[in-house]
């Protein structure tokens, strides 16, 4: 028996139709939200972290909806769902941030911070989808001239080019990621469904991370009488334990350390060391870990 857990790279074809309805309903949502957002909220800064967002919301609409729900278990299919989840997301949020230029109107504020309005119609932006030659011709004209500017200079050509790819790969980057990861957690094949994931209060920091692997690799739970729980996670270093749990009768287990760095002003923040991921463990070990 694998003592990790390995994906079957099965797939259930209602992931196409989990695809679509994500492609028609969610995705126009989201990019009609981005594109109003990009467009009125005139802070280069705030805008990044927007674009961010827009990419956690695509990946995590794909892996709830397309991978989830279309019991995808293929790392490598996820990994191209998201990536074409990513394109058709872009186009739809481009389309509409197009027409939002094509209407645009009156101007306020000055030269160093100010905005445009401007509204789509809906019409207009359908056309639009369906025309992506006029889309890309657009955009072509929008690079040569800008729309908007920093410290009063307009920005546009090769700058603005490198802007856009350094959105297109934040974007394409976390909505192919979180998809792939989806796809890798641990799936029943016996009762066609996936396994329960229950992360657990936080425990004490691991300080040797070989002791716990060699313990789990020979079933040895006394490995963990040494964990302690009621670890303040908000400010301590601490270790993260994630059970997978199946009516089947096997359970897996994920551990990382959480490692708390303090910065110059006092903020912590945690770095993550993944210890081991998806390893099969005992019925009794589950037991032990939860009653802690």
């Amino acid at each position: 028996m694998d003592k990790f857990y390995k994906p079957s790279g099965k797939f259930s074809p209602t992931f196409i139709l989990c695809f679509l309805l994500a492609s028609f309903i969610a995705f126009p949502v989201l990019g009609l939200i981005y594109a109003y957002c990009i467009w009125y909220i005139p802070f280069v800064y705030i805008n990044f972290f927007i674009t961010i967002g827009f990419g956690f919301l695509v990946g995590f609409v794909l892996s709830w909806l397309v991978i989830k729900k279309g019991k995808v278990r293929n790392p490598f299919l996820g990994f191209i769902i998201g990536l074409v989840g990513a394109l058709v997301a872009l186009y739809l949020h481009w389309a509409i941030w197009i027409d939002l230029v094509i209407n645009a109107g009156e101007s306020y504020g000055d030269q160093k911070l100010g905005f445009t309005v401007s509204n789509i119609e809906f019409l207009q932006v359908f056309s639009l989808i369906l025309r992506p030659d006029l889309v890309f011709d657009y955009i072509g004209q929008v690079n040569q001239y800008g729309t908007w500017g920093i410290r009063s200079a307009t920005i546009s050509g090769t700058f603005l080019w490198v802007i856009w790819a350094i959105e297109f790969l934040i974007v394409v980057g976390i909505s192919c990621f979180l998809p792939y990861l989806e796809a890798k957690k641990p799936f029943s094949e016996s009762t066609n469904s996936w396994y329960e994931e229950v992360v657990l209060p936080a425990f004490s920091y691991i300080e040797n991370r070989n002791q716990i692997l060699a313990a789990l690799l020979a079933n040895n739970n006394e490995g963990f009488d040494g964990l302690s729980s009621g670890v303040d996670k908000k400010e301590e270093s601490h270790s993260v334990f994630t059970l997978y749990k199946s009516k089947s009768g096997k359970n897996y287990l994920s551990v990382e350390n959480k490692t708390s760095v303090v910065d110059d002003k006092g903020n912590i923040s945690f770095d993550s060391d993944q210890i081991v991921e998806y390893i099969l463990i005992n019925n009794d070990l589950s037991k032990l870990l939860s009653e802690k």
